[in-house]
Parts: C-alpha cells; sequence; structure tokens
C-alpha cells in the first residue's frame, strides 16, 4: 500500500470514531468525497438524500459516509483514482477532464449555448462516459450539471475586454483556454482551494454559477458579469467491485436513488440559479449582462479551438465530439 493511500485510509479510520448516527450493524459501510466543500451546496446536499434514501430503503445495510472536499487529503482531480483504487468507494467526480478526457467536451467554450443543447450533450457523452469509466473498474450511476458558468471578480469585470491581465480560477483546461484567448491567466484549482485564493489575491475572479461556488463565494466577490461562457458537469461513480459484492436489491436501490438525486441537483440548482443572482445584486454586487455581439466575438474566437481539442484527444472523444457538433449545428 502506497503511503498516500496509507495516509488516507487512516483519515477514514479516525472519522469512523467521529461519525454520529452509524449503526453498529450495518452489514456494508462505503466511503463517499464530494469535491464541494460547502454542505448547504445543492450539489452536496443530493449526495446526502440520495445516502439517506439508501439507508433508509436498506434498513442499514448499506451505510454511505460523505466527506466533503477538503475533509481529505484526496484533491478534486483525485476522485477517480480514488474510487478505482477503491479509497473511498463513492465520489462526485466534478474534476475529471484529466482522467476521463471525454468529459472535456461538455467544458468546450461556446459550444453549448443553452440548457437544451446541454441535456442533448450529457446523452450523447454519456456512452462514452460509462467506457471511460469501466476500463477503470467503475460503474457511472448518474450525472447532474450547473446552470452555464459566468465570470465573477474581485476586480471590475464588465466586458470581454476586462479579462485581460486577470487571474481567473477555471475548472478545466477547457474553459482556461477561453481566458488565454482573451488576455488573462487562467489557474484551475478545486472547490476547496478557491476560497482562500480569492481572500490572498492569488485569483481576480473565478468562474461558476450563482447556485454553485455564488453561494460559498459571493461575499470575497463583487461583480458578476454573465456571459455564458461554458458548463460544467459531474459525475457519480462507484468501485464497480464494491457495487457488484452488494446484494442486488441494493445495487438497484442504489442505482435509482443515484439516478434520481443526480437528477435533482441538476433541477435544484436551476431553480435557485436567477433569485440567488438577484440576491447578490441587492448585496451590492454589480451584475452585467453580454451583448449579443460579445457572444458572437467569443463563439466565432472559440470555434477553431474546437478542431484543435479533437486532435490532441483520443478518437472517442473527437468521435463524441462530431456528434454533438452535429446535434447543436456548430
Amino acid at each position: 500500500m502506497s503511503i498516500r493511500r496509507s495516509f488516507v485510509v487512516a483519515c477514514l479510520v479516525l472519522a469512523a470514531f467521529v461519525l454520529q448516527e452509524r449503526p453498529s450493524n450495518a452489514a456494508t459501510t462505503w466511503e463517499c468525497y464530494v469535491y464541494n466543500p460547502v454542505a448547504n451546496q445543492p450539489s452536496v446536499e443530493a449526495v446526502v438524500h440520495m445516502a439517506d434514501e439508501v439507508k433508509e430503503k436498506t434498513h442499514g445495510d448499506l451505510v454511505i459516509n460523505i466527506h466533503l472536499g477538503g475533509s481529505l487529503p484526496i484533491k478534486a482531480d483525485g476522485i477517480t483514482a480514488g474510487v478505482q483504487d477503491s479509497v473511498i468507494q463513492f465520489g462526485d467526480d466534478g474534476f475529471a477532464t484529466g482522467t476521463i478526457p471525454v468529459t472535456g467536451i461538455l467544458h468546450l467554450p461556446m459550444l453549448i449555448q443553452n440548457e437544451t443543447e446541454m441535456k442533448k450533450a450529457l446523452e450523447i457523452v454519456r456512452p462514452y462516459l460509462d467506457a471511460a469509466y469501466g476500463k477503470r473498474g467503475i460503474e457511472v450511476l448518474g450525472q447532474y450539471y450547473y446552470p452555464v458558468q459566468v465570470i465573477w471578480g474581485r476586480k471590475k469585470i464588465e466586458s470581454l475586454t476586462d479579462i485581460k491581465g486577470l487571474k481567473l480560477r477555471v475548472t478545466s483546461v477547457e474553459q482556461g483556454e477561453f481566458v488565454r484567448r482573451f488576455g488573462g491567466v487562467a489557474l484551475t484549482m478545486g472547490s476547496p482551494d478557491v476560497a482562500a485564493a480569492l481572500d490572498r489575491g492569488v485569483v481576480d475572479g473565478a468562474f461558476t454559477a450563482s447556485s454553485g461556488g455564488g453561494i460559498p463565494w459571493h461575499d470575497l466577490l463583487k461583480y458578476r458579469y454573465g456571459f455564458p461562457t461554458s458548463w460544467v458537469n459531474s459525475t457519480y461513480i462507484v468501485n464497480a467491485d464494491a457495487m457488484k459484492a452488494l446484494p442486488a436489491a441494493t445495487q438497484t436501490i442504489l442505482r435509482e436513488a443515484a439516478a434520481k438525486w443526480s437528477a435533482w441537483a441538476s433541477e435544484e440548482m436551476d431553480r435557485q440559479e436567477d433569485k440567488l443572482t438577484k440576491q447578490f445584486g441587492q448585496g451590492g454586487m454589480v451584475l452585467t449582462d453580454p451583448k449579443p455581439e460579445e457572444i458572437k466575438e467569443a463563439t466565432d474566437k472559440m470555434r477553431p479551438y474546437w478542431d484543435d481539442w479533437a486532435k490532441h484527444h483520443p478518437a472517442d472523444a473527437g468521435e463524441a465530439l462530431g456528434k454533438l457538433r452535429a446535434a447543436v449545428g456548430r
């Protein structure tokens, strides 16, 4: 066992002593890690609801302990590996573009421009996700997505020209390319690291949604430029061997609960988005909407990148991208 794996396992063992309401007669206990460090964020609430439902319907035969982002020595982009190695059995995997390249399609700036297109994209990409994760001994149980990612700043950002010279946190290389093409500096980091980076001035702003990072970070930000750059999805994944070890009835309960609550996460964030944005504006944040000509400019600027992205990724990713572009007419 590696030193890193030993450390993570030790942390999980220690956590077992402080967890509350953990039944001593549970047949199986799983560890779950989510990248988001905030318990009241809808994506985290969805996992909690799922775990509660599974516990209830299996009569305590499967208990899933949830660890918030930053509470274990697992980086946000290490969740895939953590599930693959069964250090954790369940993961909310939102930073997988490095390990599961096909997920990067959903992050390509300006390719997907509305929610209807995003839903089509998820359907197109799902079989490729299943195959890619499957090669790593992982089963996909569900997907959810955030409202469209827009640009937030500590410093003034009210137009595309304001990006120049700013250091902006992004969630993927693909999103970072948008920043670079408009003269900014892109810094990729997981959700647990963002608040401190904003507070210390390591970054000048971030890409997120109001119902995503807007919930924990809005007090650190002054501007919200509602430019629809790209979308971000996350995937519920489980270790395939751990799944197979469960009774068939328990597997069915878990799959159904994961599908239900991952869909709820998307719906709940969409429901909250406009309400939260309005609240932030009433609190003094400067809200700016993009102009149609800016959206056209950005789409034209990013279009060559889509082709370049396909050339530098596996053939299946290029194939999936081709299907998506045909579906959205771009």
